[in-house]
């Protein structure tokens, strides 16, 4: 399928002079955030936290690592889906570069792997979009699926799931089946004549995401992100048989999962505080140790949140690099070709 193009954003080359402000106030956000949380932990939990070996802690990094490979390549399937002529490398740059601003409010600064696509390689955002929407479905379905697997060992938080499960599917509705909204749409445009160029651009970015509705799409990534996110489920579990905490695996990726769809429902930036009671509060009920839960959660947090984060801010340059270098050629064909 060809790739809808659109000229270069000429707004871009203020953005690109003015990324240095953007990475030094990132990264100042993160150390700042850190160092009140490491401020705010009592002095049993930090020392159960800072006494876990070197061997444990890169063994939590590479499961996170999987999952973020899975997920990477995940991207770069679902562009290929909607014809984008993006080199592979290039388009995982793009992915990892997205993580520097995954403190976000939903997660709304990861758009910037949209940004980048378009000013880099012309992509307009119509066209974009539904990549980061079937993204974030495919994960959230992929947490939920893992959720409910591990209801065997966490039936007393069965009414939790079953709300979170109908809140989920209602969700993904509109992106699983983007069709069905169209018509709605005709009655938009009938009710507000003059959003007419708004309501029609709407209708191109459902007819971009049904593009991406199909079983092919979620049926080859689907069960890879099970096994990434069910991999950073099994990082808290390893990190709670060293401090010899009465959980099984099961009920440890059933605390990760749950507490990241709560993070994730939440809209806090990251999830960021809602993840982290959710988990110590399921860890309480199921006989672990208050210190032990807050240092596991902590740690756990730090080797999948923070190592995305800290990896996207140290990408994020490569990415704005990149971007401008394919940007310029990209123009320099265009203007080219014109008669």
């Amino acid at each position: 399928m060809a790739t809808m193009t659109v000229p270069i954003d000429r707004s871009a080359k203020s953005v690109w002079a003015s990324r240095r402000w953007v990475l030094l106030a990132t990264a100042a956000v993160y150390v700042l955030t850190g160092v009140v949380v490491f401020h705010n932990l009592d002095r049993n939990t930090l020392e159960r936290a800072l006494s876990i070996p070197w061997a444990l802690l890169a063994g939590l990094l590479g499961l996170s690592l999987v999952n973020y490979v899975i997920r990477a390549w995940r991207w770069v399937v679902l562009s290929r889906f909607l014809g984008f002529e993006i080199a592979a490398a290039r388009n995982v740059l793009y992915y990892f570069a997205g993580y520097a601003l995954t403190a976000t409010p939903g997660k709304a600064g990861e758009a910037v792997r949209l940004w980048l696509m378009k000013a880099g390689h012309g992509i307009p955002y119509v066209r974009s979009i539904p990549i980061m929407l079937a993204d974030r479905v495919i994960d959230t379905w992929a947490v939920l699926i893992l959720t409910l697997l591990c209801f065997v060992d966490a039936s007393r938080h069965l009414w939790q799931g079953i709300a979170v499960t109908v809140l989920v599917v209602l969700l993904s509705l509109p992106i699983l089946f983007p069709l069905r909204s169209v018509p709605l749409l005709g009655l938009a445009i009938k009710g507000w004549p003059r959003q007419r160029r708004h309501w029609a651009k709407g209708r191109r970015l459902l007819r971009s995401m049904a593009e991406l509705s199909h079983w092919r799409t979620y049926g080859v990534t689907l069960l890879p992100s099970v096994i990434g996110w069910a991999a950073e489920g099994f990082a808290l579990y390893l990190l709670l048989h060293y401090f010899g905490a009465p959980v099984g695996v099961m009920q440890a990726v059933f605390v990760f999962c749950f507490s990241m769809i709560v993070g994730a429902i939440s809209m806090m930036p990251g999830g960021l505080g809602s993840t982290e009671v959710t988990a110590v509060v399921l860890l309480k009920t199921m006989g672990v140790p208050l210190d032990v839960a807050v240092a596991s959660t902590a740690l756990v947090r730090v080797t999948t949140f923070w190592f995305a984060a800290s990896i996207g801010v140290a990408l994020l340059p490569l990415a704005i690099s990149a971007a401008t270098r394919s940007g310029a050629r990209w123009s320099a064909v265009n203007t080219a070709d014109a008669p």
